[in-house]
């Protein structure tokens, strides 16, 4: 009996610690169904990994969580970065690593709007007239959300994705971290 309460005790630690693991993994973040009611048909994850594993930025950061979704003919798609359970003092670090993908877009110019939900930063960008119109316009929000950095973009070939749009997927994506 005292073998049977001793697994029951242990099964209730691991439980939340491996459920907290799970909840950490930027693929757990969003569902399928909300990525492709965005990007207005069906879509697939393309990429899910550290960003040691999918290349390397201008910020480095090891726990840095990265999520790509996209349309098969890839006219449209979903990033999501995340760096989860930040100390207070890392926050504003996080914050930078996870908003790299508009930051290099700022650095080649592209045009760029600009829109604040609440200490949730918006921008929607696009590419500069004298570019290819194969680039796609691109609209993310970053902020902090309970001491992880998180960072949600749309993308599309096709036409400007909103910043409600954006800002529902944000939303939806805090709400699981």
């Amino acid at each position: 009996m005292e073998r049977v309460c001793a697994l029951l005790f242990v099964s209730f630690l691991l439980s939340p610690i491996a459920h907290a693991a799970d909840a950490h993994d930027c693929r757990n973040l969003l569902t399928l169904a909300e990525v492709s009611s965005a990007v207005g048909g069906a879509a697939e994850l393309t990429n899910a990994g550290k960003r040691g594993d999918v290349g390397e930025g201008a910020t480095q950061q090891e726990r840095l969580e990265v999520c790509s979704w996209a349309t098969r003919s890839f006219r449209a798609g979903v990033n999501l970065d995340v760096v989860p359970a930040l100390d207070a003092a890392d926050v504003d670090k996080g914050l930078a690593v996870v908003q790299y993908p508009l930051d290099e877009r700022r650095r080649q110019h592209w045009v760029e709007t600009q829109l604040d939900f609440n200490g949730v930063h918006c921008s929607s960008l696009s590419p500069p007239a004298d570019q290819s119109n194969q680039e796609p316009q691109v609209t993310g929000c970053v902020g902090e959300v309970r001491g992880a950095a998180l960072y949600v973009d749309v993308s599309s070939r096709a036409e400007r994705p909103t910043f409600d749009l954006v800002k529902r997927l944000f939303d939806e994506a805090a709400a699981r971290l």
